[in-house]
């Protein structure tokens, strides 16, 4: 504690506002840490992700593919970074998803000082710690830090990308682009909407490269190769991959074409899409309260759209450059703390702005509001709208809207934070998963070992379509023989009461009845593992 103490105040961090910090950065531990065991969902996606994960450090080899992208159409792959990051820990942690789940919450941890460092850097003390404090108790950034799937490295993919791109612009040191390569890689490898942050990238490094002399360009343009070469080589196996078998990734992407109903006009997608990404971190907006949530939603959104307006349009002037008053007489470190700030401004906004014009008409999906998890597809967003957020709230502080006098801006500051922090604690999911999470399917593994005693186990889906990785993850780490259920001495059903009519008795004897050698399963026990989930376990007869 005392090294990082004696860090910031080298970084030019002054006490009081280290004193806020550090409660912030409590606050956000404490919101991702604690109950962890049992604060992240565990179904098919979490065991399928972490029986590839334990799967390739038994094996010793890096993934070549991450999880599928779509379920229906044409099947191809995000890539496999998740992977190759989460197998350490896996490794550490002898397969225990607890183990990796804990690397996932620190990096979402590490988050909110990158954001701090990131929005003070453009906007000053106010700005930063506005930002942090968002990314504190964003329900968003919190929930993808407590359970396991490939998309939850998005934020902190973004995060680093953010930061390495603005250190880069404003210490004019290029090597900084390789922490923004490194991000980007980061984020489009945790799902494919990742790509979009390419974008957005590419164009500040283009400005980047313009504004210098020929000397500094050089530079410049050598130190974006290589990150160029990072971001490459995160892709290799994948890359190697597909010439040996003919690119069939890159086919599937050409030929892929994306089902359900058509998308809506333009204006309708664009209003949509900037709706759901403004609002989505702070209320969760549309996968939480999907009908009372929308005044909520629609007031973040226009606040937000607002704020975002007055301070792209609204007068970076010299006075209010800084986070202390300045004589009418603008000094040269005014003026550079302004054209920081601005240039902080437009690098966000203008990021913002490409994001949600690519995902409102390059996926129709963002722009429909249906009853499936759709949010993975934007929270590539998430971080620039924290960012906005801080940089609003800190310019909203240095005004002077009554007489001049400095503290009606930090008391309209406050007023503006206060509910924005009040959504987010709203709006938190619970500390315990429905589902129990981990543990909750770690305790249903051993009730069927005990009734398998020994035995060899099948597992049944019921729909075929509902995996069973959720509980064949825990029973593979215990050593247990999972075999096709027709050889099998003990079979276990897995009915989703969600899809699948007549769950607990009718449903199943229905599959027993149709299935081979049906008649010499004996019911030993049938229990309800979690919601929407009951477990029949069948003993097969001498």
């Amino acid at each position: 504690m005392t090294v990082a103490i004696a860090a910031m105040r080298r970084l030019g961090v002054r006490p009081y506002e280290l004193a806020c910090l550090i409660p912030v950065l409590v606050v956000a531990a404490a919101d991702r840490f604690v109950n962890l065991p049992a604060r992240g969902i565990w179904e098919t996606d979490q065991g399928v992700e972490t029986g590839a994960i334990w799967n390739a450090v038994v094996n010793r080899e890096l993934p070549v593919y991450g999880s599928p992208a779509y379920t229906t159409g044409s099947t191809f792959h995000h890539g496999a970074l998740f992977y190759d990051l989460m197998m350490p820990f896996a490794w550490l942690g002898g397969g225990n998803p607890v183990v990796i789940l804990a690397a996932i919450a620190l990096l979402g941890f590490l988050v909110v000082p990158l954001v701090w460092w990131t929005a003070r850097s453009m906007g000053g003390p106010s700005a930063g710690l506005a930002a942090a404090a968002v990314a504190a108790v964003s329900p968003s950034l919190i929930d993808y830090s407590t359970f396991i799937w490939n998309p939850v490295l998005m934020e902190i993919g973004v995060a680093l990308a953010c930061l390495g791109a603005w250190q880069a612009w404003t210490s004019e040191q290029p090597r900084w682009w390789l922490v923004a390569a490194l991000g980007t890689a980061i984020a489009s490898q945790s799902h494919l909407t990742g790509f979009v942050l390419t974008v957005p990238m590419a164009l500040f490094f283009l400005v980047t490269l313009r504004r210098g002399p020929t000397p500094a360009r050089r530079r410049l343009l050598k130190w974006g190769l290589i990150g160029i070469g990072i971001f490459v080589l995160t892709w290799s196996p994948l890359i190697v991959s597909e010439f040996q078998r003919n690119f069939p990734e890159v086919r599937a992407m050409l030929t892929f074409r994306q089902p359900g109903p058509p998308g809506g006009d333009p204006l309708t997608r664009l209003f949509v899409t900037t709706l759901r990404i403004l609002a989505y971190p702070l209320t969760l907006w549309p996968l939480a309260n999907l009908t009372t949530g929308i005044p909520a939603a629609l007031t973040v959104t226009g606040a937000t759209l607002a704020g975002i307006i007055w301070r792209v349009t609204g007068a970076l002037s010299p006075r209010h450059a800084a986070d202390t008053p300045l004589v009418p007489a603008a000094t040269d470190a005014a003026r550079r703390r302004a054209r920081r700030e601005r240039d902080g401004l437009a690098f966000v906004a203008g990021s913002l702005l490409l994001i949600v014009l690519i995902l409102a008409f390059g996926l129709k999906e963002v722009s429909q509001i249906r009853n499936v998890v759709q949010e993975q597809y934007h929270v590539v967003a998430d971080v620039f709208v924290v960012l906005a957020l801080g940089l609003i709230v800190g310019g909203v502080w240095r005004a002077r809207p009554l007489r001049n006098r400095a503290w009606s801006g930090h008391m309209l500051a406050l007023l503006l934070l206060a509910p924005l922090l009040g959504l987010c604690v709203v709006d938190q999911s619970p500390l315990t998963s429905p589902d129990g999470g981990w543990s909750a399917a770690d305790t249903a593994a051993t009730r069927i070992e005990a009734r398998a005693a020994g035995g060899s186990v099948g597992l049944v889906d019921l729909p075929s379509f509902i995996q069973t990785d959720a509980y064949g993850y825990p029973l593979t780490l215990d050593g247990a023989s999972l075999v096709s259920p027709a050889n099998a001495t003990t079979v276990v059903v897995l009915c989703d009461t969600g899809w699948y009519q007549g769950c607990g008795g009718q449903a199943e004897e229905l599959w027993r009845l149709g299935t081979a050698n049906g008649a010499s399963l004996i019911l030993v026990d049938r229990f309800e593992a979690g919601p929407q989930r009951m477990l029949s376990i069948y003993r097969r007869a001498p």
